[in-house]
C-alpha cells in the first residue's frame, strides 16, 4: 500500500509511542539524579529547554528534508527521493558536529545566563560538557528517524527508541549504583550523561542499518554534489524557515525558565518536575502532527490537495482532543505523579497549580503543531516561521509578563502567558492554512 493511502493512526501510533519514549528520557534522567540530590536534578532539568532548541534546529532541517523527499515519493520519483536523503544526511551530520562544539564551549556562558548558581550550576555545567561530543549521532538519529518515517516504516523507528531506552535505563543502573567497579566520578551527573551518549550512538546505528538494509538506500558521494546544485535551494527555502520558529519558541521557553529561576527555588523545581508530566499530553500531538506530516506531504507530491486537506483537519481534531484529555488526566493525578520526585508540600502544591494551568495551554499547543506540520510538508513553512516568531516575542511575552508581573501571578502568571502564545499563533496559522496559499509551495511544479 503506497504511504499516502494509509491512515491516520496506522502511521502516527509508532511516532507516538516513539516520542514518548524519547520524551521519557529526560524525565528519567531527571529522576535518577533526584536520588542523588533534587538541586542537581532541577538544574540539569532547567537546561532542557535549551537542549531542546538544538535537538529543534536539527529536526526542522531534517523534517524538511524529509518532506521534499516524501513529495518526490508520492509524485513517483524515487530517484530524486534518494539523492535527498543522501543529502539531508551528510548535512545533518556537519550541522551535528557544529552545534556540539557550540555547546562545549558556550557550556559556561549558558548555565550563567540561566541564572543557575551552586548545585544546580555544577551539575548543569557537566552535563553539557559531557553530551556535547554526541550531539551528532543524536542530530543523525534524528534525521534518520524522519526519513525512514517518510517510507512509512515508522514501527523500526520504534523499535530502536525501545532499545535506546533499554540502554539508558541500565546504564543508569550501573553507573549510579557503581555496579561492576564503576569509579566514583561516574556515580552522578556524569554517569547519567555518559548512559544519555550511548543510548544515542546505539540508536543512531539501529536506524542507519534499517535505512540500508531495509529500505536498500545507496549513499553515494555524487549524490550530495548533485543534491547540492539540484535540491539544496529547495531544501534551505523550506528549511531555514522550519528552524526558525521552533528555534524561537525553544529560546522563548529558555526565557520563561528563566524568570522561573528568578521566582525563586520552588519555582524552578515545580516548573521541571511538572513540565515533565505535561509532556505527556505533547506526545499525542506531536504522533498525530508527523504522521499528518508524512501523508500531506505525499499527497501534495501527487497533487490531490483535497485529500491533503482532510487529513490535516483529521489529525487536527484528534490531536487537540487527545491532548485535552490526557492533560486532565495529568492534572487529577498531579499529586501522585509529582511523588515521584519529591515529597516536598510547596513543591507539590505549585506544580499541581501548573498542572492545571496545562490543561488551558495543551489543545492549542496541539493545533499548532498539526497546523504548522503540515504547512511545513506543503512547503509553507516561512508563513509559521515569520509569523510565530513575531507572535511569540511581542503578543506572547507581553501577555506572559502582564500575568506573572502585572497580576501578580508568578508561576502560574508565567505557565498562562505561554497558553497564550499557543492560541495566537494556532488561531492565525490556522488562517493560513484555510486561505490555500501551500497549494503552490511544493517543489514538484
Amino acid at each position: 500500500m503506497a504511504v499516502k493511502d494509509k491512515s491516520l493512526f496506522a502511521l502516527s501510533w509508532p511516532l507516538i509511542v516513539t516520542f514518548g519514549i524519547g520524551m521519557s528520557l529526560p524525565m528519567l534522567d531527571s529522576w535518577f539524579l533526584s536520588r542523588r540530590s533534587v538541586e542537581a536534578a532541577a538544574g540539569v532539568g532547567a537546561l532542557l529547554p535549551v537542549i531542546g532548541t538544538l535537538f529543534m534546529a536539527i529536526h526542522a532541517f531534517s523534517q524538511a528534508g524529509a518532506s521534499i523527499a516524501s513529495q518526490f515519493l508520492g509524485g513517483n520519483r524515487p530517484r530524486h527521493a534518494q539523492v535527498t536523503q543522501t543529502l539531508v544526511i551528510a548535512g545533518s551530520a556537519i550541522i551535528g558536529f557544529a552545534m556540539g562544539a557550540m555547546l562545549w564551549f558556550t557550556a559556561p556562558l549558558i548555565v550563567s545566563l540561566m541564572g543557575l548558581t551552586g548545585e544546580p550550576a555544577d551539575a548543569a555545567s557537566k552535563f553539557l560538557h559531557t553530551i556535547a561530543p554526541a550531539i551528532v549521532f543524536r542530530s543523525l538519529q534524528g534525521t534518520l528517524t524522519s526519513l525512514i518515517a517518510t517510507h512509512g516504516r515508522t514501527i523500526w523507528n520504534l523499535f530502536s527508541n525501545i532499545v535506546m531506552l533499554l540502554v539508558n535505563v541500565v546504564l543508569n543502573f550501573i553507573f549510579l549504583e557503581g555496579y561492576f567497579g564503576v569509579p566514583e566520578f561516574m556515580q552522578g551527573v556524569y554517569g547519567v550523561a555518559i548512559a544519555t551518549n550511548l543510548s544515542w550512538i546505539v540508536a543512531a546505528i539501529m536506524l542507519w542499518i534499517v535505512l540500508i538494509y531495509s529500505l536498500e538506500h545507496k549513499a553515494k558521494i555524487k549524490d550530495v554534489k548533485k543534491g547540492y546544485y539540484v535540491l539544496l535551494p529547495e531544501w534551505l527555502r523550506i528549511g531555514v524557515p522550519a528552524a526558525i520558529e521552533p528555534v524561537s519558541f525553544q529560546l522563548f521557553q529558555v526565557f520563561v525558565i528563566a524568570l522561573f529561576v528568578r521566582l525563586g527555588d520552588v519555582e524552578i523545581a515545580s516548573r521541571v518536575f511538572a513540565g515533565a508530566f505535561a509532556m505527556c499530553a505533547v506526545v499525542l500531538s506531536v504522533g498525530l502532527g508527523s504522521g499528518s506530516q508524512i501523508l500531506v506531504a505525499h499527497l501534495v507530491g501527487n497533487k490531490e490537495f483535497d485529500k491533503a486537506d482532510k487529513r490535516m483537519h483529521q489529525s487536527l481534531v484528534w490531536s487537540s482532543s487527545s491532548a485535552f484529555v490526557v492533560a486532565i488526566t495529568v492534572a487529577i493525578s498531579g499529586q501522585y505523579l509529582l511523588r515521584f520526585y519529591t515529597d516536598d508540600p510547596n513543591i507539590l502544591l505549585l506544580g499541581g497549580m501548573l498542572l492545571w494551568c496545562d490543561v488551558v495551554l495543551q489543545p492549542f499547543k496541539a493545533s499548532n503543531i498539526v497546523i504548522t506540520n503540515a504547512l511545513r510538508a506543503s512547503g509553507d513553512s516561512a508563513f509559521p516561521a515569520v509569523y510565530g516568531t513575531i507572535s511569540m516575542w511581542t503578543l506572547g511575552l507581553g501577555t506572559t509578563l502582564f500575568l506573572c508581573f502585572g497580576l501578580e501571578l508568578g508561576a502560574v502568571g508565567l505557565w498562562l502567558g505561554m497558553a497564550s502564545d499557543e492560541f495566537y499563533r494556532s488561531i492565525v496559522n490556522y488562517i493560513r492554512w484555510r486561505r490555500g496559499k501551500w497549494k503552490s509551495k511544493g517543489v514538484i511544479r
